[in-house]
């Protein structure tokens, strides 16, 4: 069953941090703050920095941002857990003060305050991107109001994004939110093992734990992931008390150690993230029971065929999307694990190693010959994303290789 609360913090609440200690930057806990600067030459009321912060309103914590008798183009973003091609729907509530009078909410000569929420469903970090879904402006003048928007994703993870931008420089300039909420549209498919930007990926120990249980989780990556923790929740989606065992370093990969118990039986959702969970690195599902029949780990449900799109850990989002465009219609998996692609008891199983020569350890057959013995092993060198694109629709196009 899907969980019904992707975001952390949806509510835009308490808790609230100083990022690096600026207290110019208070947001809630969850959520990561971004601008745009001004352009060089602008007036000094123009594009400034908002100034983040926890406040009042109605009785209870909110999200803020403020630039009084400025204006300001910026907001929150949170990365989230997704499944390509599926539909989600993102709500959230918005309230403005615009005004050139000091009383609280009052519209004085008021402005466009310019309110929008989107989606990236590539999961990038640039709100200029032409990827990002934006919702209608909306000026949502001293009251609140639930502004709504549906996209579908495009990766595995989905970037859900907050913005502002005011026209006119007011002595009130602030905006609101809270009560941000995202659920997937329809029936709903979930990513059960989600690998990171540098091979980022969780393993578990014990993969099977039964209720009490330990467990040990380990991150590796060959990125050297800053202001990262662990976020585990339990079947109820109540955050789960974890214990930090320290970092190391393993020849070139970073690696992470944390631990956690289990208590109910049910689905655990483990995130390795930066930033308070704003920043999505990776991804684990646990199932916890008290008496399970297990499927060997390396066993699958079919002997289907599976086409397997191998990217580099230098490839970035074209280069995903250059694949999924040509590997559509043979409904060929991509990602960016060659364990992924080797693993499973299937009755053909080929991979499609773009690049092998961007990996740190140039990928051969031999390799996967030594470790998944069995894969049909094709190297393929491009230089750009469209020239991937191409190769794989003519490869399809090839049935005796299906």
């Amino acid at each position: 069953m899907a969980r019904s609360e992707l975001l952390i913090n949806g509510k835009l609440g308490e808790p609230f941090y100083s990022f690096a200690d600026d207290k110019q930057r208070v947001t809630a806990v969850g959520w990561q703050a971004w601008w745009l600067a001004a352009a060089e030459g602008a007036p000094s009321w123009k594009n400034r920095q908002p100034v983040f912060s926890d406040v009042t309103l109605d009785n209870r914590l909110v999200q803020q941002l403020a630039t009084p008798f400025g204006t300001h183009v910026g907001g929150l973003w949170q990365q989230v857990p997704s499944a390509p091609g599926n539909k989600y729907e993102l709500m959230v509530e918005a309230q403005a003060w615009s005004s050139d009078d000091v009383t609280p909410g009052s519209q004085v000569e008021a402005g466009d305050v310019n309110m929008q929420i989107g989606v990236d469903p590539t999961g990038g970090l640039d709100p200029e991107s032409p990827l990002v879904v934006w919702s209608q402006k909306h000026q949502p003048l001293s009251r609140w109001e639930t502004i709504h928007l549906a996209a579908d994703a495009e990766a595995d993870i989905i970037t859900i994004y907050l913005k502002s931008a005011p026209s006119l420089p007011k002595r009130q300039q602030a905006v609101f939110w809270r009560n941000a909420f995202l659920r997937p549209v329809g029936r709903h498919k979930r990513s059960v093992n989600i690998v990171g930007s540098g091979d980022t990926h969780i393993s578990l120990e014990p993969e099977y734990p039964h209720p009490g249980e330990m467990v040990t989780v380990v991150i590796s990556s060959t990125r050297e992931h800053e202001r990262v923790g662990l976020l585990v929740r339990d079947p109820n989606e109540v955050i789960t008390a974890v214990t930090t065992l320290g970092k190391t370093l393993d020849g070139e990969r970073h690696v992470w150690r944390y631990e956690f118990k289990t208590q109910a039986d049910g689905l655990y959702e483990i995130r390795f993230v930066g930033d308070r969970g704003a920043r999505m690195l990776s991804l684990r599902l646990l199932q916890v029971a008290r008496d399970v029949q297990l499927v060997p780990s390396d066993a699958s449900r079919l002997a289907y065929k599976r086409v397997y799109v191998l990217l580099p850990p230098t490839a970035d989002v074209n280069w995903f999307i250059a694949a999924a465009k040509g590997g559509f219609n043979g409904r060929f998996t991509i990602g960016f694990s060659a364990d992924d692609a080797g693993i499973g008891d299937l009755g053909h199983k080929h991979v499609l190693a773009v690049n092998p020569h961007h990996w740190p350890d140039v990928l051969t057959a031999v390799w996967f010959k030594q470790h998944y013995p069995g894969v049909e092993f094709t190297p393929l060198v491009a230089n750009k994303p469209e020239d991937l694109e191409a190769w794989l629709k003519e490869w399809l196009d090839d049935e005796t290789r299906l």
